[in-house]
């Protein structure tokens, strides 16, 4: 048996992507349940938490600087300090002498805010309460008080209003796209980052290679699940020369107790696969040669039983988290002083070996 360095080395992109793409479904489905989590919290977010329906009014205002006397001051100011300035007293004293009683500096504050400013002349107001009326009614206000304002202060000469639209629904849950959208691509990597672990610290046989890093023995050939043709060829020539005259082998199967069989498919299936076991191995044996068939744990007897023979041909189910329980069983055979002929991987995928191998 070889040292376990085997997860040191590198990663083979091309084993890499072949086992992802066999999870290509949960990489969909992660998508679009992540995406509908996403949704669903912002939509609940936004249209359950966020209040009751607000009203926006959207006016527009033309910004007359003193140049003559302060020169271009208009580079001291931007939407940033706008609408900073639409908030102080200043300017809402005025704002308040054109509003009904009732109407409260606060309620204005709070109201008003500065949109962004492509040109420093022109500035977009708006005005956003929770009654469309309310919201009216602090526009027009900010119509005389803006005016006013810019007469009382020194570097402007006057501000007007050139637009003031209706009230309208402040629209909400604007951007459900872009959250199912994000959901969806944060669904997909966080199980791709998953898959990517779990490749990492997967253990499973699929390829010769993999069993080569772990035992010192050759794998005489696969059993595909379709019983290709070539490969099955391969296993009996393989073993025709690496087990030609053997009196006797005992066949161990790797599983994950007495009685595991192979990893997918019925008991009749089974008894196939395992015909084709006995039929490649006693065709290489000496005649009236015993072919005995054991699983781990082995007893005293089974031991015994072993060492009397030529030794032992391991069978390995493709890709079943086995690398493990091979590695156990070797170490078993390698303290009862039991020599391992080869091995035979079983029940492999044709789709997964044929893009790898490209054959």
């Amino acid at each position: 048996m070889k040292e376990e360095k085997f997860w040191q080395e590198g990663m083979d992109g091309k084993r890499f992507a072949l086992c992802l793409f066999r999870k290509i479904w949960m990489l969909l489905a992660a998508a679009l349940i992540g995406g509908a989590a996403a949704g669903g919290i912002y939509l609940f977010q936004a249209l359950v938490l966020a209040g009751p329906v607000q009203y926006q009014v959207f006016s527009q205002y033309r910004i007359y600087f003193d140049k003559d006397k302060y020169g271009e001051i208009a580079d001291y100011y931007n939407a940033y300090t706008w609408g900073e300035i639409m908030k102080t007293d200043q300017v809402v004293d005025f704002v308040m002498e054109a509003l009904p009683e009732g109407i409260t500096k606060e309620q204005v504050k709070e109201s008003v805010s500065v949109g962004q400013m492509n040109d420093i002349k022109i500035m977009p107001l708006y005005i956003t309460t929770e009654d469309a009326a309310l919201s009216e009614e602090i526009a027009r206000g900010y119509v005389y008080g803006l005016g006013e304002f810019a007469r009382s202060i020194e570097g402007l000469s006057d501000m007007q209003c050139w637009l003031v639209e209706p009230a309208v629904p402040v629209e909400r849950a604007t951007k459900t796209g872009n959250a199912v959208g994000l959901g969806s691509v944060c669904g997909a990597l966080l199980l791709f980052l998953v898959l990517t672990f779990r490749y990492i610290v997967d253990d499973s046989i699929y390829l010769e290679e993999d069993f080569r890093k772990r035992c010192t023995a050759p794998l005489l050939g696969i059993l595909t699940c379709k019983k290709n043709e070539k490969l099955k060829q391969e296993l009996a020539t393989n073993a025709a020369y690496l087990l030609k005259g053997a009196k006797g082998l005992c066949v161990i199967e790797v599983g994950k107790g007495k009685n595991a069989g192979w990893r997918k498919g019925t008991e009749t299936d089974s008894d196939k696969r395992r015909g084709e076991v006995e039929a490649v191995l006693t065709a290489c044996m000496a005649d009236g040669s015993a072919l005995n068939w054991a699983a781990w744990p082995f007893g005293q007897k089974d031991c015994e039983d072993m060492r009397r023979k030529d030794g032992a041909v391991l069978v390995v189910p493709w890709g079943n988290g086995n690398g493990r329980a091979l590695t156990h069983i070797l170490l078993q055979l390698e303290k009862q002083q039991i020599p391992v002929r080869g091995a035979i991987l079983t029940d492999a995928d044709d789709k997964f070996l044929k893009a790898y191998y490209r054959k």
